[in-house]
């Protein structure tokens, strides 16, 4: 069950993590021995494991809540809050762990949920296909900057954001856009995505607990 409380929260304590391994203190010099180096890796290793294994479960929920928003007309915008919240944690802690392009597309998705209350079927979609992209990257372990292709991705959320979000363009064109974009990212032919009609009925969460506006 999915606690709306917990879920998705990602590794606390990251400057704890950055002490176990560097040496902060201003001006000296650290010279590292093979040992300590080794010591070094296997923290970083651990770490980025630990990272890969807190982002699945965020986006296990981040998938639950988007599908949720479907259904749920009244508590439609506490979902893509939620969704919000839990993008941010993902930017903030992607590129920390060597994951610049879940920094990158979480921040895409932040941008295309803030303030974000009853959209389109289309934007709902491109949600959708964020939230698809950022697992592809974690499944597949897509670290460091990536290719033409991962940034060709983020482009497409960008110009999503920029024209759906504050200009309001065709938006067929713009799903047809980000939608070729995520499919060739995960070297598919058919939509990676297939976004259900966004219905006014309410639904419960998992856990029992129902996401009303207030």
């Amino acid at each position: 069950m999915f606690d709306p409380h917990t879920a998705g929260r990602l590794i606390a304590n990251r400057g704890d993590l950055k002490r176990k391994a560097v040496n902060y203190a201003r001006g000296q010099d650290v010279r590292l021995s093979a040992e300590l180096r080794g010591k070094i890796e296997k923290v970083i290793v651990k770490s980025q494991a630990e990272f890969e294994g807190a982002a699945r479960e965020t986006l296990v929920t981040l998938k639950e809540a988007w599908g949720s928003a479907s259904f749920n007309s009244i508590g439609r915008a506490r979902y893509y809050e939620w969704i919000r919240d839990l993008a941010l944690e993902l930017k903030g802690q992607g590129s920390l762990f060597g994951y610049p392009l879940v920094t990158l597309y979480a921040d895409s998705l932040k941008n295309l949920c803030d303030g974000l209350t009853n959209p389109s079927h289309r934007l709902h979609a491109i949600i959708g296909l964020n939230i698809d992209a950022l697992n592809i990257i974690v499944r597949r372990r897509i670290s460091g900057p990536g290719s033409v292709l991962e940034r060709r991705v983020a482009e497409a959320f960008r110009e999503a954001y920029l024209k759906m979000r504050l200009r309001q363009p065709s938006e067929v064109a713009m799903e047809h856009k980000v939608a070729d974009a995520v499919r060739q990212l995960d070297g598919k032919r058919e939509p990676a995505v297939k976004s259900p009609d966004l219905k006014n009925t309410g639904r419960e969460w998992p856990g029992g607990v129902r996401l009303t506006a207030d």
